[in-house]
């Protein structure tokens, strides 16, 4: 068992951490080691570089070098534990815990069932093999080859920043979707389109508007009335910014949908709370974040994109807004 542990188990878990730091990013921090980042200045994207670094280093080693295995494990199983104590006693220290979703206790309670029972399995006794210990110039460089590919693969990757969630009253995730920062990005690095997956594909080539609005949002239909009047051709991506439970609705004779003709439509998932500023408009060329406005809409258009509006607008039988 402890073989298997020592030179399969976590190995694998420690690929898993690597591949989990390429896919999501700053979200696969443990919210200690996040904070931790953060405060000592280190920054979130140098700390998922590092432990995903590590994570390959370890993997390598626990495959590889049945010398260094049992070491690899121990300090994977006892940093796994310590994790999921922490994150556990954040989470039940949470406002509203009881009502917490069921995904919120998944990865603290894998870590500590790997961690926990890791360290039982390496403080039984166990009849040891002793293992050639010489020093060779092809272990150093074996060694050494396994670091720069390590710490190589983890310089080069890209790494979407972390979503801000918390956790408020009754266990609901409020989610906040910091437009100040998407500049020079695309959907899927500004950490949006993990939300929203089709955002991607609809923004990927050409210019493109993406408008979040709200339900019932008298603002929003005056902005898309004003400026996406008439046809759009496909050119202008609708993201419906739902309200979360308990949010009240503030009165609004308006209808729920906005009007957008040839838009294309896509909605975040409900049963969160979305802090973001309605209406806000991204403009995306070629996949890439140029501007993002949600004060002075005509900022993020050249003049020539202007008059095509005002032209589409003035020949569209739509009754067009009140300029902002």
């Amino acid at each position: 068992m402890r073989t298997l542990l020592t030179r399969v188990i976590v190995p694998v878990a420690l690929a898993w951490i690597a591949i989990a730091g390429h896919r999501s990013g700053g979200d696969m921090l443990p919210n200690w080691l996040a904070n931790l980042s953060v405060k000592t200045g280190l920054g979130v994207d140098r700390a998922v570089r590092l432990v995903t670094a590590f994570a390959i280093v370890g993997a390598a080693l626990g495959f590889l070098s049945a010398r260094r295995a049992p070491r690899v494990a121990w300090i994977t199983c006892s940093a796994l534990a310590f994790t999921a104590l922490a994150e556990l006693s954040a989470i039940i220290a949470a406002p509203g815990n009881r009502a917490l979703p069921g995904h919120v206790w998944t990865g603290p309670l894998i870590s500590a069932a790997l961690g926990g029972g890791g360290l039982w399995v390496l403080s039984r006794p166990h009849v040891a093999v002793p293992a050639a210990a010489r020093f060779t110039v092809w272990r150093l460089a074996g060694t050494l080859a396994v670091l720069m590919v390590a710490f190589g693969v983890a310089g080069r990757m890209n790494v979407t920043p972390r979503t801000d969630v918390s956790l408020g009253a009754g266990g609901v995730e409020a989610v906040s979707l910091d437009a100040s920062q998407w500049v020079g990005k695309s959907f899927a690095a500004a950490g949006v389109a993990i939300h929203a997956p089709l955002l991607t594909p609809a923004t990927l080539s050409g210019t493109k508007w993406v408008v979040f609005y709200r339900p019932n949002c008298g603002r929003c239909h005056q902005i898309l009335d004003t400026y996406f009047a008439g046809p759009q051709g496909g050119n202008v991506v609708a993201v419906k910014v739902p309200y979360g439970p308990g949010e009240e609705q503030s009165p609004s004779d308006m209808p729920e949908e906005v009007r957008c003709e040839e838009c294309e439509r896509i909605e975040l998932p409900g049963g969160k709370r979305w802090i973001i500023t309605t209406p806000t408009i991204a403009k995306v060329e070629d996949g890439v974040i140029t501007c993002v406005t949600w004060t002075d809409y005509d900022r993020c258009r050249t003049p020539s994109e202007i008059a095509a509006a005002d032209a589409a607008s003035q020949g569209s039988s739509t009754p067009a807004g009140t300029q902002p």
